[in-house]
């Protein structure tokens, strides 16, 4: 049995104050001498975004697990196990926010809105909120097992509940996983199947309205999960005669009672609504092992449909029917985690006569983010993309010292320690460009332009590694 408590506090100051200026024209694209030469002036103005946010926060738990495993032995080698855990857990929450932001546009020397009378800001937000909340968790859960000769099965079985004083929530959540693995098969192959309820309980971002206000009300967001994997272990003779393995899983996640957000630059935005309803889907297949020893190499292909449906609201897309561009009804629109493919691949390697250096190649692609307009993303939602994300890193590590080597070096000056690595990194070798958001300006006309806010380029790392 354990007794844990635990106290945080954070200070979160979030400060800035941009002053952009831009420009907006039409250019010439024609080939010929005029290539690249204004046309008309869409829109000049300045943007300035100013914010002052501070954000206190105060937790304290204390909670209690337990465990007892019972073990009985049949006639023959079969073995049933059973470990059943419990725990109870109670964690205060308080905190303190402070707001005041505040937008100026000016387009053309005109403040948006215009009015002949005052300066109008285009957005102020000021608020103070002062909150506590008292969470009581608890939990039990039993893993049955069963091995013999030619088999080992696990039934894994709980439940949960969560009380929220704040809202007056009660969830009890149930779930339980299957471990079936053969072991009397040739290959090393095992499956699992699991399933439940789940909950997440809002902290403080999530009950913040886009106002200020909070929604003292707003229940946990829940799913239900369906997940099934299947686990093969082998040895790759052709390639490297070292242990692998590859690891495919499908899931699908049923959700309800959610609090949609939106990205405004790279801050996520709540709606403190338990506003929308959705799903997620997808599969994940990842493959793992050492083509050379002591040096971990893995590829990871992950695909994912994540869509969710805003309470009362027809959802709208643009489709070209008969040459003509018309809105119809959908039933979903993307969340702003749907992105539809992800590849990652890493290489480790290092010299054939000198395990002291290695090599290492990350690469990874994804296809875009969805994303929409700042104001009125709601019929349209997050109906545009950003550009498809793909990046190469290189490093090149070696190691400078190892315990081994106290004999044949006594004084270096790093023995201290048990190992000791130098490293240089290249991030972003290719110097692409890849999009984290888009910022949005408005006209005059009130026309709107996406632009886009581009992630580092290429970048050096020097890094020391002492393990001591």
């Amino acid at each position: 049995m354990k007794l844990l408590a635990s106290g945080y506090r954070a200070s979160e100051e979030e400060k800035f104050d941009i002053l952009g200026y831009y420009r907006l024209s039409q250019i010439e694209t024609a080939l010929g001498n005029n290539t690249g030469q204004e046309l008309a002036v869409l829109g000049t103005g300045t943007q300035h975004t100013y914010t002052r946010n501070f954000l206190y926060n105060t937790i304290y738990n204390l909670e209690y697990k337990g465990g007892i495993e019972i073990q009985t032995k049949y006639s023959g080698p079969e073995m049933v196990n059973h470990f059943i855990q419990w725990g109870l857990k109670y964690q205060m929450e308080q905190f303190d926010d402070k707001l005041n932001e505040w937008e100026r546009l000016d387009s053309a020397g005109y403040s948006l809105p215009f009015n002949e009378s005052e300066v109008l800001l285009s957005k102020v937000l000021k608020s103070e909120n002062l909150i506590r909340n008292d969470r009581i968790q608890a939990f039990v859960q039993d893993g049955w097992t069963i091995k013999n000769e030619k088999s080992e099965f696990k039934i894994t079985g709980g439940i949960r509940s969560t009380f929220r004083s704040l809202s007056n929530e009660i969830f009890i959540s149930p779930r339980a996983q299957i471990y079936y693995k053969p072991l009397h098969w040739r290959n090393d192959i095992s499956f699992k199947l699991s399933g439940g309820i789940y909950n997440q309980v809002p902290l403080y971002r999530e009950l913040r309205r886009p106002d200020g206000t909070i929604n003292t009300n707003l229940k946990s967001q829940k799913s239900m999960h369906l997940v099934a994997g299947v686990s093969y272990d082998f040895t790759w003779e052709k390639v490297s005669n070292r242990p692998f393995r590859i690891i495919s899983e499908v899931y699908y996640k049923n959700l309800w009672d959610m609090v949609s957000y939106e990205l405004d630059n790279v801050r996520i935005r709540y709606a403190g609504e338990n506003n929308s309803t959705g799903y997620i889907m997808g599969w994940d297949f990842r493959i793992n092992g050492e083509f050379v020893k002591g040096a971990e190499s893995w590829i990871n292909l992950s695909f994912l449909s994540a869509r969710e449906s805003i309470n009362g609201v027809n959802h709208l897309r643009y489709e070209v029917i008969d040459s003509i561009r018309v809105p119809v009804i959908v039933k979903t629109v993307p969340r702003p985690t749907d992105q539809f493919m992800t590849l990652n691949m890493f290489f480790q390697d290092y010299l054939p006569q000198n395990e002291n250096v290695k090599v290492n190649l990350n690469f990874s692609i994804g296809t875009g983010l969805p994303y929409g307009p700042r104001v009125n993303n709601i019929e349209f939602r997050n109906f545009f993309r950003l550009k498809p994300y793909h990046r190469i890193d290189i490093g090149f590590s070696f190691q400078i010292w190892k315990a081994e080597w106290i004999k044949k070096k006594p004084r270096h000056p790093f023995k201290f320690s048990q190992n000791s690595w130098i490293s240089l990194e290249a991030f972003n070798l290719l110097q692409i460009t890849n999009q984290a958001s888009v910022n949005w300006i408005k006209t005059l006309t009130n026309d709107e332009y996406a632009l886009p806010n581009n992630l580092t380029g290429r970048r050096i790392n020097l890094r020391l590694r002492i393990d001591l």
